[in-house]
Parts: structure tokens; sequence; C-alpha cells
């Protein structure tokens, strides 16, 4: 005796690593290109987490850089 069971095919879920960074990520390392990478993607694309990141190596104030990431 045999059993057929019908499987539909599903999508898998896409991860950010595979669809790419996100585009406060891209702002930041086109602004300070110097930046590590591995950090950025800790951020999680967070710009005020970013933004945290960021003023401990520039002179600019949180505040200032998650407006620069953030602004259109």
């Amino acid at each position: 005796m045999t059993t057929s069971v019908e499987i539909a095919p599903q999508a898998l879920p896409q991860s950010r690593a595979v669809s790419g960074p996100y585009p406060a990520q891209v702002r930041a390392m086109a602004l300070w290109p110097r930046l590590d990478r591995r950090a950025l993607a800790r951020c999680g694309g967070n710009p005020a987490r970013i933004a945290n990141y960021v003023s401990r190596r520039t002179r600019l104030p949180a505040k200032a850089i998650e407006t620069l990431l953030t602004r259109p």
C-alpha cells in the first residue's frame, strides 16, 4: 500500500545578509569609509545604534550623525 502526500513549495525566508545592507549602513559607509563593517552589521540597521558607534570615532554628536543617516 502506498501513501501519496502533496508537498507545496514554500518560499524560504530571506536573511539580511543575502538581501544586502540596510540604507543607514550604506550611508554610514559612504560618509565614513574606514568603519568596521562587522561592527556596523551588529547595529542591525538601527540608525541610533549606528550613530552611537560612529560618535565614538568622530567629534560629531550622536544626534547629528543620526540626522545624517536618516535624512532623505
